[in-house]
């Protein structure tokens, strides 16, 4: 009976000792939470002064480089749009410089305009940082839309919205394949309907032998636009494919109306050649000022154009 109490007393001890220890443990955790939400409070409250000193700071060494009248023409006239919010998380001083200057603070991955920055060589090509940044900062919803096509209102494309679609576009338009594999091998992107107008467009070789080694079928408009910017061995390899890249009359067109005599006699020079309308060709060069397409267009003396009728409508 003595040592049956003894065991029963020993037991007691112990889960007694455990209990102690347990609640040692708990009471040093619940102490750590309570020290990390102390020093969250204290950094919510310190955090912002520092950084107002530390833009302080920036301001006035910037402000002796560099007098506020330089800083602005340079933010106004050297700064591309789809930079200025990068620029404008940099510091104070960067942020209202451009709230001064009266810039809107957004990025706008519309392919029509980046398109158009880079042939008038206003705009650098991003990196892979600028896109990994984009996607991080940035809300990236699924799936592409047309800008053209959804007005922004409820139930078309929200104001300042990224679409992957976009993303995968722009590093088409840029012609960077680095970035591309990216998007479509690291973030999962899918490609979309406007890849063959701007991969044709954008001219990059890379680019477009990458499209097709991840079995991308060019059957649309990639010639025409590749024609339009005058990237003629993008149009070699276009219709160098099996089956070639499809063409028409509007290759000739976009050729003549983007003043790239070079592509358009290629065009002309196949055999057989690219389907032409001298009258439409003729039009468009003369349209947008390119009289020396005009001029070669009535130097050629064939009688293969497409004939239309009153009522054919074109779609360029």
């Amino acid at each position: 009976m003595a040592g049956g109490a003894e065991s029963t007393s020993s037991a007691k001890r112990e889960k007694l000792r455990k209990k102690k220890k347990r609640d040692a443990l708990e009471r040093k955790k619940n102490d750590l939470f309570l020290r990390i939400e102390k020093a969250k409070e204290y950094l919510a409250q310190q955090l912002p002064i520092v950084c107002a000193d530390l833009e302080d700071e920036n301001h006035d060494e910037l402000m002796e480089q560099l007098p506020l009248e330089l800083w602005e023409k340079i933010v106004d006239e050297y700064v591309q749009q789809n930079d200025l919010l990068a620029l404008a998380m940099t510091c104070r001083f960067f942020r209202d410089t451009t709230k001064d200057l009266g810039k809107k603070v957004e990025t706008n991955l519309n392919p029509d305009s980046l398109l158009e920055l880079r042939e008038n060589r206003n705009v650098t090509s991003h990196s892979l940082g600028w896109f990994c940044w984009v996607c991080d900062t940035m809300e990236v919803k699924p799936g592409f839309v047309w800008y053209d096509c959804l007005p922004r209102t409820k139930g078309g494309i929200s104001d300042g919205a990224v679409y992957e679609g976009d993303l995968v576009n722009y590093a088409i338009v840029q012609g960077s394949v680095e970035i591309l594999r990216w998007l479509v091998e690291e973030k999962g992107y899918k490609l979309n309907q406007r890849v063959d107008e701007l991969a044709g467009q954008g001219g990059s070789i890379e680019v477009l032998e990458y499209l097709v080694k991840k079995g991308y079928k060019f059957i649309g408009k990639a010639c025409e636009w590749a024609a339009r910017g005058g990237h003629l061995e993008s149009l070699k390899y276009l219709r160098g494919l099996d089956p070639p890249c499809p063409w028409d009359e509007l290759a000739c067109c976009y050729a003549a109306g983007g003043g790239q005599l070079e592509a358009l006699k290629w065009l002309r020079d196949q055999d057989p050649p690219c389907p032409w309308s001298r009258r439409d060709c003729r039009a468009d060069a003369s349209h947008n000022d390119h009289q020396h397409i005009v001029k070669w267009i009535n130097q050629r003396e064939d009688e293969t154009d497409v004939e239309y009728s009153d009522d054919d409508i074109r779609y360029w």
